[in-house]
């Protein structure tokens, strides 16, 4: 490193959170850029000009700061920017992307245009600040870059378009962190604050002290200004303290929201009597894990000779008369429906959500996205182009389901080979989770992450049949080459408590502590 001034973007700068962080970030003699088109919290409309602005107020107080109205969908103009500030100033040292916007979207609900517009502002911003910073690091050999997801994206929240973003934004946070280039640290954080975007996601209301929504008193929420020093703490130069990790920042509190883990792995090949297995596997093993978020292992062994028995003649009676199959694999198509009719149910293949008609079941396998020949972290950028339109066509069938206006199950198996495929699958279990409460139990949705080359056409038939199945609604199913099994919900895994806002000096040490401990 030389004297020279760090360079810092931060994207949706304008004010909130991004404004907070932008400043704490120039009070430590960074050259500021902040990002923002200055929209409504929809993004709908521009908003007046104003003399108050971030990059005015750091100038004022004897920083260095300009302004951009950039927005993060525009790639081409993202990277001319980003392009454009390492030629000047030698480097593009960090990065905070924090623009975003706020939709009415749920479960089955809000419209695709709004669900679009949701996905491509947190989604493909994220993808495209991602794009165009790492190439600029990895050639300068270092670099910091910290995303924003929310709980909205890994707490049981009805969140629709947003809460499938957010939680594919730690995704590929996660999945980045351990291929970032030499030299360039890639995190996320989950913030909390009073912004006007809570504003108006409560209806414009002023949070009311005592309310909660997905285990959050609203009105004990921090103000931006607490979250600027964390955010300046975590994309300076000198920290390290961990790597691809979404920290939950409260203002006085931080936590490490770990990824999902696989909890609960059974053995599906050569077994005899597969749908028996797996009706089993569900009562013994990933019912009660899926309830408790932990393995019930660890004791006497639970299955005896279940793997080698006889097929069995006595599967419980189908709940599920007519289902629709929506795959553009033939294969799935075809084995997904020979289990099914095996089972007594009446199966059609259908293109498109307007021909679900009297299914009161539906199963959606569509094909992921091209794997990549590159490797590392631009193996992973390339898989996940496209990935709003596989979210977004998810969510239609998802939509259209829920219309049906009766009980309904809904199977999203995802094809998950490749990076891209993940984070569409954590999506599809996000967006899942919320389904019975948001629609009083009359659609179980479930979500099977596909991570091999086949299907598992029989726990595709006990999801859409068995009355057990109902106990795995909402969990983060997956399938592998010769196993099925259970992974846990994003969860804190370990907390910083230390009043802020200023970080304390021992806070990277206990930090590397919680994330690998000794």
């Amino acid at each position: 490193m030389t004297d020279r001034r760090r360079v810092v973007v931060v994207t949706g700068g304008g004010g909130g959170i991004g404004a907070a962080i932008a400043e704490s970030i120039a009070r430590r003699g960074a050259f500021v850029v902040t990002v923002d088109p200055m929209v409504s919290v929809d993004g709908s409309e521009r908003l007046p000009a104003t003399d108050d602005t971030t990059a005015g107020r750091i100038v004022a107080a004897g920083g260095a700061a300009r302004a951009s109205n950039t927005s993060v969908t525009d790639e081409a103009a993202v990277r001319a920017l980003f392009g454009d500030l390492a030629a000047e100033f030698g480097a593009l040292d960090a990065v905070v992307n924090v623009a975003g916007i706020s939709r009415p979207t749920g479960f089955a609900k809000g419209s695709r245009e709004d669900w679009r517009n949701v996905l491509d502002v947190h989604l493909n911003g994220y993808r495209n600040v991602l794009g165009a910073a790492l190439p600029l690091m990895a050639s300068a050999g270092r670099g910091h870059i910290l995303g924003v997801t929310s709980g909205s994206g890994w707490r049981a929240a009805d969140a629709g378009a947003y809460g499938c973003a957010k939680r594919a934004v730690a995704s590929l946070t996660w999945q980045l962190g351990r291929h970032a280039p030499p030299g360039v640290v890639v995190n996320a954080v989950s913030p909390i604050a009073a912004t006007r975007m809570v504003a108006a996601a409560l209806g414009g209301g002023v949070p009311a002290k005592g309310a909660t929504t997905g285990g959050l008193s609203l009105g004990s929420m921090p103000a931006p200004e607490h979250l600027g020093p964390l955010g300046a703490h975590l994309v300076d130069g000198t920290f390290d303290a961990c790597r691809g990790r979404v920290l939950f920042a409260g203002g006085s509190e931080v936590a490490v929201i770990d990824e999902p883990r696989l909890i609960e792995v059974v053995r599906r090949d050569d077994v005899p009597a597969p749908a028996a297995l797996i009706e089993a596997a569900t009562t013994i093993a990933l019912a009660p894990a899926q309830a408790g978020q932990v393995s019930r292992g660890g004791s006497n062994a639970r299955f005896g000779s279940i793997f080698d028995e006889a097929p069995a003649d006595d599967l419980p009676a189908p709940l599920t008369r007519v289902c629709a199959v929506a795959a553009d694999r033939a294969d799935v198509a075809a084995a997904v429906s020979t289990a099914l009719r095996a089972r007594g149910v009446t199966c059609r293949t259908v293109e498109s959500p307007a021909e679900l008609g009297d299914a009161d079941a539906v199963v959606v396998a569509l094909a992921g996205g091209t794997r990549s020949n590159s490797g590392g972290w631009e193996r992973i950028l390339a898989e996940h182009d496209g990935i709003v339109d596989r979210i977004d066509l998810d969510a239609q069938w998802i939509r259209a389901a829920a219309d049906l206006d009766r009980a309904v199950r809904v199977v999203t198996v995802t094809d998950a080979n490749t990076a891209g495929g993940r984070s569409r699958a954590q999506a599809a279990a996000q967006l899942a989770r919320a389904g019975r409460k948001a629609t009083g139990d009359r659609v179980l949705p479930f979500a099977v992450s596909a991570e091999s080359a086949d299907v598992d056409a029989e726990l595709v038939a006990h999801l859409v049949c068995s009355p057990a199945a109902a106990d795995l609604a909402g969990a983060e199913l997956v399938t592998g080459a010769g196993w099925f099994g259970l992974r846990s919900h994003p969860r804190p895994i370990g907390s910083i408590s230390f009043g802020g806002p200023d970080v304390p000096a021992w806070f990277d040490d206990t930090l590397r502590e919680v994330v690998a401990p000794q």
